[in-house]
């Protein structure tokens, strides 16, 4: 994705197939969110995003990814491992996730699976709602 077209998809906002997250400090509400989009239509992750969409950009060190990656896969059922990339935008790094819809579902993080409603992530419950 160029710089372009990843200003566009910021400058639409969240939606159901997109999250913008503040940190990576919110790795609990990343991980259920990629539970959401492995559940629904996929969906992006960008981090290093306020919800209004201004960049804030995120702290890379030389592991972050890495770390990233497997948390994903140690913490999903079954296991999740959605491509994740590194964006510069105006001088700024943002982490983006892209999660495919799972063909296999549901699927939980920690031990819960999630749903993307419109521009929210529902936890189900045990009728699939």
């Amino acid at each position: 994705m160029n710089q372009e077209q990843l200003k566009d998809l910021i400058q639409k906002g969240e939606s159901e197939v997109i999250e913008f997250k503040g940190s990576l400090k919110l790795h609990n509400s990343i991980g259920e969110a990629i539970s959401a989009f492995s559940n629904s239509k996929g969906g992006i992750i960008l981090i290093g995003l306020a919800d209004s969409g201004t960049i804030k950009g995120v702290d890379l060190g030389k592991d972050t990814l890495e770390k990233l990656a497997n948390s994903i896969k140690h913490h999903t059922d079954p296991s999740i491992y959605p491509s994740i990339s590194t964006e510069i935008i105006d001088g700024k790094d943002l982490i983006m996730i892209k999660v495919e819809e799972s063909s296999e579902k549901p699927v939980f993080y920690r031990n819960r699976a999630y749903k993307r409603v419109g521009k929210s992530t529902h936890k189900l419950n045990s009728s699939g709602i």
